[in-house]
């Protein structure tokens, strides 16, 4: 890999197109395909500093809040962090600032003759200076600001603005990049702790031991000074386990239902976040001074069970008093793992205080759980057990549990099982064996218990079969995504663009062929952006762009970007739309690929030498618009089906693909409050339509 110190940087000398390009290419590697953040950033100053010959540089990283998340001063080659951010005064007055708010790009030749840069306590030492400051643009905002200054006064030119430019349009998307890949890995990592705080505490049927696990995972998932569980009573909570500062004063801790932030959630069964805890009304006051902890940010969740709340999950005091975006979500995950988990184990504790209400506990468990013999012999079984493996209960009682899981648990005498009988449970996956010959993927929590004097092995089983399917679904979608085509669709994009721009429009093959290029590139990220926005709506995590729109625009434009394909194949692509159509407030650049998707399926089905059309009307209060083919048509009971995740029609000759397309275009088109389906009869083709809902005027 080339390092930074390597880029030729800028002479003196104006810069040719080829060296221009050379250029181009040496920042975009040393930026390119780096997906850590701590990383890149200091990468992207000193490429860009190294790249201008510039005496200082300095880079401001922000969220769509407009707060610094990363700032750094380069000066005569050396990297100095702005952890205290210092540099946030030159959003408030300086170049910065301005280059943000206007989302332009800047030129300054002299900084003592230009009001944008804002005085600095140096200027009078330095004297005057040159500065060229860029905005760093991702897909969809500014993600940050790029500065560069050099001594004397003149010394950037406008070329050396639209070279820095160009990088800066290199850079944004590799930094916007690498803030996904980093969200994702944070992600990933929750959900990783997330499964490991499910099997923990699941691992244990004793009430203490759980509420520890759960508050102690609390406070590492979300790094927070203090963490604690209450459990609810009839009138009042009582915070039964705590993990961090001044934990021991907040155990034991009583509160009316209602009563400070905890007892509001319990009585309310709603989940809270505050930034400001002493103003919150909500607060209870004298609180801190009972615990010892000065309480200045806090979230607090309900732990539910069929919504009815056993109790509250509070943490408090994150770092830098911010909590992230997604802490109320882990929260309220890691409580929905806790409620069966504190179920279980209250369960537990019931059992072992009045063995005469055992049957009833037992027999209305969620989960299938059976009990043997030391000998692995079914001497009992739960309703849902009788339920889940398909015996009556007469017939399951006397099978050896090897019947019904798989994995080596017949052997009871081996190493695996021998701790069971001093009071240990193993937890561990396998597969059960319904009696139809049905396989179950089970995680099982296996524990020796007592009843009526005699020892027994209780099998609980949870079906793990959702959780293992979503698991691998995450991941082949996010390493698909972030790492076999985000961040190289970027730099290919980036680079069409700049290749041509460099190449005269009377040189009519290559811009065809780079038009050719672009068109493929553009298509692959809309595939990507459609994916991804799949798992946002799915989510409930996109925020809908709306604009008006007009639809004939949005129609032709559809069109338009699958025209080519449709001609390789002979198709031709027909608009039928009424002279007049109602402008619609929708998110257009999701409704376009909608869209185009549609018109792209209706294709690839669709025989040569025949159409597929476009059309919409307008009803009272909705649009509805059309893409109708004349391919094999689709089947009744498979035109419900074609929506879903990862359904494809069941046929040899249908076209090979993920079966993603029509479910991101049921998630979008709901999103807007709309409707989608199909009308098709088999072998007579097949009519896409969906409403936009729309307003009028005396609406």
């Amino acid at each position: 890999m080339t390092s930074a110190s390597s880029i030729t940087p800028i002479s003196t000398a104006p810069l040719s197109d080829q060296r221009r390009l050379a250029l181009l290419y040496r920042v975009g590697r040393e930026i390119s395909g780096r997906l850590d953040l701590d990383e890149l950033l200091p990468r992207v100053l000193k490429a860009t500093v190294d790249s201008a010959q510039s005496k200082t540089g300095s880079i401001i990283i922000i969220n769509e809040a407009n707060n610094i998340l990363y700032s750094a001063l380069m000066t005569d080659g050396a990297l100095q962090p702005d952890p205290d951010r210092k540099l946030a005064g030159t959003l408030d007055t300086g170049l910065a600032g301005w280059v943000l708010n206007n989302r332009q790009p800047a030129l300054v030749p002299d900084t003592t003759l230009d009001e944008r840069w804002g005085r600095r306590p140096d200027d009078a030492l330095t004297g005057a200076k040159s500065a060229i400051a860029v905005p760093l643009m991702g897909r969809a905002r500014v993600v940050g600001v790029l500065t560069l200054v050099k001594t004397p006064a003149h010394s950037f030119s406008d070329q050396d603005l639209s070279l820095m430019v160009a990088i800066a349009d290199q850079a944004g998307v590799a930094i916007e990049n690498a803030q996904l890949y980093a969200e994702s890995e944070r992600r990933a990592q929750a959900m990783h702790a997330l499964a490991e705080t499910s099997q923990a505490i699941n691992s244990t049927l004793k009430l203490d031991r759980v509420l520890h696990l759960v508050a102690k995972n609390a406070r590492d998932l979300l790094n927070v000074e203090t963490a604690a569980i209450a459990l609810v009573g009839e009138t009042s909570l009582t915070f039964r386990e705590a993990v961090g500062r001044m934990a021991e004063r907040l155990k034991g801790l009583e509160l009316e239902l209602g009563a400070g932030i905890a007892g509001w959630v319990a009585q309310n069964n709603e989940s809270v976040l505050t930034t400001d805890v002493p103003r919150d009304p909500r607060f209870r006051r004298g609180m801190d001074q009972q615990t010892g902890l000065l309480t200045l940010a806090g979230a607090a969740v309900p732990v539910r069970v069929q919504e009815k709340v056993i109790g509250v999950i509070e943490v408090m005091n994150p770092p830098d008093g911010r909590f992230t975006p997604d802490t109320l979500s882990l929260l309220e995950s890691l409580a929905a793992l806790a409620a069966t988990a504190i179920v279980h184990a209250q369960q537990v504790e019931e059992l072992q205080a009045a063995e005469s209400r055992f049957s009833s506990l037992f027999e209305d468990n969620i989960d299938p759980i059976i009990i043997t013999d030391l000998d692995g012999n079914v001497t009992d079984a739960n309703g849902k057990a009788v339920e889940v493996f398909g015996y009556k209960r007469d017939s399951l009682i006397g099978l050896r549990v090897s019947t019904v899981h798989r994995m080596g648990t017949a052997f009871l005498g081996s190493a695996r099982f021998q701790h069971l009988r001093g009071g240990q449970e193993i937890t561990y996956q396998t597969r059960i064996t319904t009696r139809a010959g049905v396989e179950i993927p089970m995680e099982v929590h296996a524990k020796m218990i007592k009843r009526r004097g005699q020892e027994f092995i209780q099998w609980i089983q949870r079906d793990i079969s959702e959780r293992l399917q979503l698991e691998e679904m995450r991941n082949d979608l996010i390493s698909m995504i972030f790492h076999d085509l985000r961040s190289p669709l970027g730099n290919i994009l980036s680079s069409l663009d700049v290749v041509q721009a460099s190449i005269p429009e009377e040189n009519e093959t290559e811009q065809m062929l780079l038009k050719i290029a672009t068109r493929s590139a553009l298509r692959m990220s809309r595939m990507v952006d459609s994916l991804l926005d799949l798992r946002r709506l799915e989510a409930g995590q996109v925020n809908l762009n709306r604009e008006q729109t007009e639809v004939a625009a949005l129609v032709s434009d559809a069109i338009e970007q699958v025209s080519p394909v449709a001609e390789g194949k002979g198709i031709e692509l027909r608009r039928e739309l009424p002279p007049r159509l109602p402008m619609i407030d929708i998110d257009a650049d999701m409704i376009r690929r909608v869209i185009i998707n549609l018109i792209e399926n209706a294709v690839k089905y669709t025989p040569s030498g025949t159409t597929v059309t476009t059309g919409a009307k307008a009803g009272a209060t909705e649009l509805t618009f059309s893409v109708k083919d004349n391919g094999p048509g689709i089947p009744p009971a498979e035109q419900n089906r074609i929506f879903s995740k990862f359904t494809r029609l069941r046929h040899e000759a249908a076209p090979k693909g993920l079966g993603l397309g029509l479910a991101f275009c049921k998630f979008a088109v709901e999103a807007h409050g709309g409707r989608i389906w199909v009308e098709s009869q088999p072998g007579q083709g097949a009519n896409f339509c969906f409403t936009m809902p729309y307003h009028t005027n005396g609406a």
